[in-house]
């Protein structure tokens, strides 16, 4: 599913499953889940630029915007919170990877095996949720197909690392691309970049609230 989709697909899960709506003591507006959302990144690319803290803010107001019920998001500001190999995976990041939507911020680090959150995030979250009641993709209403992870891409990949995030998702990559492009420049997409000087003539707010 590409970002254009997603808030079709929340609320068509949110129209099918309406009876298990208003349960103040759940997070995710289906019952059964922690969070709506899981957002997965590597500390590295918010370390300098805040870059992942800003999408994220982005992404609520966008979402608060748009639903009337409060779309819980997951995302861990902190750099110890569960990065610590001496942590008990299974204890803090399970329940938390009960989620309707994972969103992996995919960059040049982020598809490192050795990673915490490649390992325990990314994949485990794949296993975890195609054992789930929907499984990694759910047939909607209208008859399309949708993966319920959502990348975001903020780097052009080499092929080794699409390869690599291919063999896990058991597909093509899809998502959106918040990616700014000059001859010799391939960065994240910042909102202050204008689309007329991007070779991909993306703009930073269209394609938040195209997700």
């Amino acid at each position: 599913m590409n970002g254009a989709h997603y808030t079709l697909f929340l609320a068509e899960l949110w129209l099918n499953f309406d009876n298990e709506l208003n349960r103040p003591q759940m997070s995710s507006i289906i019952k059964g889940y922690n969070y709506d959302i899981f957002i997965s990144y590597r500390q590295k690319d918010n370390k300098h630029d805040g870059w992942v803290s800003e999408f994220v803010d982005q992404l609520k107001g966008e979402l608060e915007s748009t639903f009337k019920e409060e779309i819980s998001v997951y995302f861990d500001i902190n750099p110890h919170d569960g990065l610590l190999e001496t942590h008990d995976v299974d204890e803090s990041l399970k329940e938390k990877l009960k989620c309707l939507v994972f969103i992996p911020i995919i960059s040049r680090i982020y598809c490192d095996p050795k990673s915490f959150a490649w390992e325990h995030e990314f994949k485990a979250f794949v296993e975890q949720a195609s054992k789930d009641q929907f499984g990694l993709k759910i047939k909607l209403p209208n008859g399309n197909v949708a993966s319920r992870v959502l990348p975001v891409r903020i780097y052009d990949l080499d092929n080794a690392d699409n390869k690599l995030c291919e063999s896990v998702l058991g597909g093509v990559i899809r998502g959106v691309e918040f990616i700014y492009k000059e001859p010799g420049v391939n960065r994240p997409l910042a909102p202050k970049d204008q689309p007329e000087r991007n070779l991909k003539n993306t703009n930073y707010k269209n394609k938040i609230k195209k997700y």
